[in-house]
């Protein structure tokens, strides 16, 4: 499969909540202490998700915001957000394919707008211009857009050796998902794992958040 490139854009922000900070505070003259957080803003037990990511057969990421990711990398510019997510790869067939998902939406039993709209394979729009899975993702009422120029914006990982950035698409909830892997399983191509086999929401019905 060509890989398309990521022009992409990007609004960033949004994710950074899904890593709930817990914050202790103490009477002595005021201070505080921050300790590394053990569960996400929904609840969700983070050792417990990373260990649901890897018995899937998912690599656990951390992934920086980082504008200018079309410009030399030493003009990158990371921003104030990063997050943990799943990173699936498939390597049979001659298919080397990826897909990303926050630990919150693959562990979660509840649906997440990420989960819902990857389930519901709703049809792309068709575009001329620019990116298709961005376009795609704003269709679904999420952002992977940083900015409004040029210079692209995505999430980095500098030590994945094949994607150092990747295109999220970005939900209100703060759910998101690879805009590439949930554009390509509308149509019915699978990158990575199909997630509806390792989500651990299981829905009879998929609620119609997308209209489907």
């Amino acid at each position: 499969m060509t890989r398309i490139g990521r022009p992409g854009w990007a609004v960033v922000g949004l994710a950074a909540a899904l890593v709930g900070v817990v914050a202790c505070g103490s009477d002595n003259g005021g201070s505080s202490t921050t300790t590394t957080p053990t569960t996400t803003a929904a609840g969700i037990d983070l050792a417990a998700a990373r260990s649901y990511c890897t018995s899937k057969g998912g690599t656990v990421q951390n992934r920086q915001a980082t504008w200018g990711t079309n410009n030399p990398q030493a003009q990158w510019q990371p921003l104030g957000s990063s997050a943990e997510m799943c990173r699936f790869q498939t390597l049979r067939d001659n298919d080397d394919s990826r897909i990303y998902v926050d630990l919150v939406s693959l562990y979660s039993d509840g649906p997440t707008l990420a989960s819902v709209a990857y389930l519901s394979k709703v049809p792309a729009k068709s575009t001329t211009a620019g990116n298709p899975a961005t376009a795609n993702c704003a269709a679904l009422a999420g952002s992977s857009q940083f900015g409004t120029g040029a210079a692209g914006g995505g999430w980095v990982d500098k030590q994945d050796p094949v994607d150092a950035v990747v295109g999220l698409c970005v939900f209100p909830d703060q759910s998101f998902i690879d805009e590439w892997g949930i554009t390509y399983y509308a149509g019915g191509v699978v990158r990575g794992i199909d997630l509806a086999t390792v989500f651990r929401y299981q829905p009879t019905q998929v609620p119609p958040f997308f209209g489907r």
